[in-house]
Order: structure tokens, then C-alpha cells, then sequence
């Protein structure tokens, strides 16, 4: 299990490091651009991305129980 706990926290670290750049990334951009459907999109993704990172860290918490 310390295997699987250990690769989920790398995931989880990865992804999270990818949703800093977008979020930075997107928070650098002009306004006119932040207000685009292009924008919209690149959020979206952003957004399931940090979903994604919280259903991790509750997969680890449930696996941490069992430790």
C-alpha cells in the first residue's frame, strides 16, 4: 500500500504544479483574453484538473486509514 500512497502523492504534486503554471499563466493574460471562449476552455480544464487534485488527496486520506 506505501507503494500506491507514495505514487498517488507524486500524481497528486504534478498535477498540482501543472494547475499553478495555468493559473499563473491565465492571471498574466489580458483581460480581453481572460473574457474569451478560448479562455473559458483553458479554465475548464484548470477547474477539472484541481478536482482532480482534491479526489487524490481523498483517495490518500482513505488509503491512510487503512495504514
Amino acid at each position: 500500500m506505501k507503494k500506491i500512497e507514495k505514487l498517488l502523492e507524486q500524481l497528486r504534486d504534478l498535477m498540482q504544479e501543472e494547475v499553478d503554471k495555468r493559473t499563473e499563466y491565465f492571471d498574466n493574460r489580458s483581460e480581453a483574453w481572460q473574457e474569451s471562449e478560448k479562455a473559458d476552455e483553458y479554465q475548464e480544464l484548470t477547474d477539472n484538473l484541481e478536482e482532480y487534485v482534491t479526489q487524490l488527496e481523498e483517495m490518500m486520506d482513505v488509503l491512510g486509514s487503512y495504514s
